[in-house]
């Protein structure tokens, strides 16, 4: 695939890890078709990721490609402490104590937990999973600061496994401590998107977006749904966040999995109807951590979030750990550019009544009339770029934009290829011009091609979007 393509409009997120941080296979993400990467702030020295980040940067320019930096910030994810030897083995049956990581005293049967107010949260007969849901425990009697539990489901239990309490409502911060230092990190890296994780209520994307509005980081949020509150107060949540990602991992452990597929259609769906990116994530591909191929069920369960709307699919040990990120990225690629042509999107009622909205509202009916080679427009926020994407035309979406920052931004949302464009000179048919010049130069399009221009009179006016013109490619260029 080339880089000045039109290619998969599903957009493909790639967590980024010791399999992938090498410039080398950097580069190969993207020319397979990554359009966002992923850095998981649950891992890695602020060293790695400057690193990494650097590298990410030098790319884009050198390919002329917009590369989406996505931090996922850690929240208040509960672990297991360190354990003797690393590991222990749990019998189904036996009894065994939860204690906070602090207390270093010898205690036979004990795990340590990175929470010190556990025992002021349990409750008897909570249930307690370990390692993503593979060990199961439940809470008995309570004793200072010990939490007595009997194991219901045993194996081995290793250190730093991830702690879920799905009934329980713990007294945790939505933004912790090493939260605010990754994010003054980030900030200072200047990314592009965070993501906020483990989200229970509006509540938590306030609290992060006034940590955003404080530092003057005009950064979107993204929620990240895992939690059985997010559920509750969805409907609140949706209005609040600038985009929300489907988290199946976690969510599949504090609820039913049988829960999760309809779960994700219809987080899917609102978020189509609000007009904010969604991303369906966890375990697409699991097994290309360790085959060069996918199951065919992985196959049909990318195509599904695909059919069902989500802006982007994510990969998470597949490219961060795996022994061949390159090809899982092909392989969503593939799938999606199959997939895609076949689908028929359902076009939701405008979220706002606006002429942008209003003009956005008529881009498939022109492109079934005409067929578009694509629709370009000029925009200075993105603004105008995300409400064409919400109509889901089958025409890519070329957005030209002044701004390094929009340009990187958009890459994130469905069927937008933004392309940097500063105009030389002012005036609207001047700027057609170079769009069209751009457009040549990197073989989007060719003479004859019509294009559908979605633009606003005066130019760089900030949602000023107020006309639609269909331009025939000059066959002298």
């Amino acid at each position: 695939m080339s880089v000045n393509s039109f290619s998969h409009r599903t957009k493909i997120v790639a967590t980024i890890g010791p399999a992938s941080q090498s410039e080398m296979v950097i580069r190969e993400l993207v020319k397979a078709g990554m359009n966002v990467a992923r850095l998981n702030f649950s891992h890695g020295s602020y060293d790695d990721h400057g690193r990494t980040i650097e590298r990410l940067r030098k790319i884009s320019t050198e390919l002329d490609h917009p590369i989406t930096l996505l931090q996922d910030l850690q929240g208040p994810k509960i672990r297991v402490g360190q354990l003797p030897k690393g590991e222990i083995t749990l019998n189904a049956g036996e009894k065994v104590i939860l204690i906070p990581n602090s207390i270093k005293e010898n205690i036979a049967n004990c795990i340590p937990i990175d929470y010190p107010h556990l025992a002021e949260d349990a409750q008897p007969g909570a249930q307690v999973l370990l390692d993503d849901g593979n060990l199961e425990l439940e809470v008995g009697k309570i004793e200072g600061t010990q939490v007595y539990c009997r194991v219901i489901t045993g194996g081995i239990l290793k250190s730093r496994k991830g702690v879920n309490f799905p009934n329980l409502n713990l007294s945790l911060p939505s933004l912790t401590a090493k939260d605010q230092e990754d994010l003054e990190f980030g900030i200072a890296q200047e990314i592009d998107w965070v993501c906020l994780s483990f989200v229970r209520g509006v509540e938590d994307i306030h609290c992060l977006k006034d940590f955003l509005k404080f530092r003057e980081a005009n950064i979107p949020v993204i929620a990240k749904i895992e939690k059985p509150q997010a559920i509750e107060n969805f409907d609140e949540l949706v209005k609040e966040c600038d985009g929300m990602m489907v988290a199946r991992g976690d969510l599949g452990v504090e609820m039913r999995p049988e829960k999760v597929p309809l779960l994700q259609k219809k987080i899917i769906q609102s978020c189509n109807k609000k007009g904010i990116p969604v991303i369906t994530a966890t375990q697409m591909l699991e097994s290309m951590i360790n085959s060069p191929r996918p199951t065919r069920a992985e196959a049909s369960d990318v195509a599904n979030a695909i059919i069902d709307g989500t802006d982007a699919i994510m990969l998470s040990g597949e490219s961060a750990m795996g022994n061949y990120p390159i090809a899982a990225i092909k392989t969503m690629a593939s799938i999606a550019e199959e997939i895609e042509p076949e689908v028929q999107f359902i076009n939701y009622p405008p979220a706002e009544k606006t002429e942008t909205h209003a003009l956005s509202e008529s881009l498939n009916c022109i492109d079934k009339i005409i067929n578009l080679r694509c629709i370009a427009c000029f925009t200075t926020t993105g603004y105008t770029a995300r409400i064409a994407s919400d109509e889901r035309p089958k025409a890519p979406i070329v957005a030209f934009t002044p701004s390094l920052v929009v340009y990187h931004r958009l890459n994130l949302i469905w069927g937008v290829k933004p392309l940097l464009l500063q105009p030389q000179e002012e005036g609207l048919e001047v700027l057609i011009t170079e769009m069209e010049s751009c457009l040549l130069q990197r073989n989007l399009v060719a003479s004859g091609d019509k294009i559908l221009i979605l633009g606003g009179s005066p130019i760089q006016q900030a949602k000023g979007t107020n006309f639609l013109k269909i331009h025939t490619v000059s066959r002298e260029n």
